[in-house]
């Protein structure tokens, strides 16, 4: 059966609450054809997200409809093993904050993760530059320290290897101090890998997104424009300043966005990821969909990223494709449309400009 997670955001709800809600969902859960696996509750943010096996959304509205009228904001269809790699279990944790009524559990486990990605130039790229056999040394020392220093601060990675690597962490102190060792350690490989590390944090979900898709997209964003360095976030910032990491803040491996870099750069991330696949879409709808001029635009592009609007829209749909043609099965003149370019030619042009070869040695890399 499906797997879904339900929203409850902004509720008031205490741990007590939801460890009581998910007690009377036990109890009705089989007259739903449901499984209810486990929950998070964020307190201090007033979230909670439910865990339920079910045969369909509308179960899962019935079934909390009737076991305790909590009823959800939305509902998602997650897939387990996304959910345990970024949360970390499926079902309840076994170390639980108290038992109340001797039997009912209650944990305050929140589901707020802070999100660490490390991008590395791909295989193909190394290969042409390195020969195959230099390049495939160099990337199993890259993975095996990466992986290595995420397990030493306690994060758990994704199970896919190539070309980026994604971890979660509970602790954004954790995944800083996993950057800076990543970067310690690859000093020395630092320009031949690109190596680039983004950091981000947040709430499993927002409205319309997959399981962590706005920090995920924040993430590989802040690789993009760290030009080989670590990249962290305002809001991982701010959680480090709340500990008094003034060491950690002040390492000179990594830079972070002011409050109104993030605020832009997320809505910039939005309107792209919104656009790049449309070939009418121009820096001119980019700045419009921005409320802002031109020159305001390109200036605040620049500062921020250090790049042009016009190379930023450009990029985007450039690194989209390149994604594309390794995992589909698009020759380049599909390609070239599905992300936005009118001519083939000149996004062949572009593309190997940017990444050194032309397009079509990436098609069906991953077959």
């Amino acid at each position: 059966m499906p797997v879904y997670m339900d929203l409850h955001i902004g509720q008031g709800l205490t741990a007590k609450d939801v460890a009581l809600a998910h007690q009377l969902d036990l109890r009705y859960q089989d007259r739903f054809h449901c499984k209810c696996l486990t929950y998070w509750i964020d307190e201090p943010r007033g979230n909670a997200y439910c865990l339920i096996e079910a045969p369909n959304k509308n179960a899962v509205y019935e079934l909390h409809k009737s076991a305790h009228e909590q009823l959800p904001d939305e509902i998602i269809e997650v897939d387990r093993r996304v959910i345990k790699a970024f949360l970390g279990r499926i079902h309840d944790p076994e170390v639980v904050d108290y038992i109340i009524d001797q039997k009912i559990k209650v944990f305050n486990d929140p589901a707020f993760r802070v999100i660490l990605i490390v991008q590395m130039k791909d295989e193909i790229r190394l290969s042409h530059e390195l020969g195959k056999e230099e390049c495939a040394s160099l990337i199993s020392k890259a993975n095996s320290i990466i992986r290595n220093m995420i397990t030493k601060n306690q994060g758990v990675a994704s199970e896919d290897e190539g070309d980026e690597i994604v971890a979660t962490f509970i602790s954004a102190i954790q995944a800083t101090m996993c950057a800076i060792d990543i970067r310690f350690f690859l000093e020395s490989e630092i320009q031949k890998l690109d190596l680039r590390i983004g950091i981000h944090a947040g709430n499993p979900v927002e409205k319309g997104e997959e399981l962590f898709g706005s920090v995920l997209k924040f993430a590989r964003f802040l690789c993009n424009i760290s030009d080989n360095q670590g990249y962290i976030s305002r809001t991982v910032r701010n959680l480090l300043e709340c500990a008094n990491e003034k060491s950690l803040l002040a390492n000179p491996s990594l830079k972070s966005l002011s409050k109104a870099d993030e605020e832009f750069v997320s809505g910039l991330i939005k309107v792209l990821s919104e656009n790049w696949q449309n070939s009418d879409f121009e820096i001119e709808d980019c700045y419009k969909a921005m409320s802002m001029s031109k020159s305001q635009l390109y200036r605040r592009c620049v500062d921020v990223t250090g790049t042009s609007s016009n190379r930023l829209l450009r990029d985007f749909r450039l690194n989209q494709a390149r994604q594309l043609l390794i995992d589909k099965d698009l020759n380049v003149a599909q390609t070239s449309f599905a992300c936005g370019f009118n001519s083939p030619s000149y996004f062949t042009k572009c593309f190997q400009k940017k990444f050194g070869l032309k397009p079509h040695v990436f098609s069906g890399a991953s077959a």
